[in-house]
């Protein structure tokens, strides 16, 4: 059971790494992790990173248990949906053609919340399916 969840950890840590970093909001320079593999999947990946953070996020907590759906459990994952919205609130503005343009103060204030926010999520999510009660 150990080894699946450190790799379940480590693919969650990869998939924070790069929501976090796939668009260079803040340091134009360093460019966008979206791009990592080419322009043409620029799109696709906009779309793959979120979903497979979801995917992880809940495998993580089935290998750490099982899945039980009660209140704690429920709140810790749709507060990391939450947080997960914000990071992506510029690609969620694209696909619904709703044009909005984040702040660099949002910027600043949600590259340091989610993947802080995230990793404690992600840890007590898993915590919390492994429980009996």
């Amino acid at each position: 059971m150990g080894s699946k969840t450190e790799i379940t950890a480590v693919c969650f840590g990869m998939l924070l790494i790069l929501l976090t970093f796939g668009d260079a909001h803040l340091v134009g320079w360093v460019g966008n992790l979206d791009t990592i593999f080419g322009l043409a999947l620029w799109k696709p990946v906009d779309v793959f990173y979120p979903l497979a953070s979801i995917l992880v996020f809940l495998l993580y907590g089935k290998l750490r248990g099982s899945l039980r759906p009660n209140l704690p459990t429920a709140l810790i994952f749709i507060s990391y949906l939450f947080a997960l919205a914000l990071i992506s609130l510029d690609d969620i503005s694209q696909v619904l053609s709703l044009h909005l343009t984040m702040s660099r103060d949002y910027w600043i204030a949600v590259e340091w919340f989610y993947p802080l926010y995230s990793i404690i999520a992600f840890f007590l999510f898993g915590r919390r399916t492994n429980r009996r009660n």
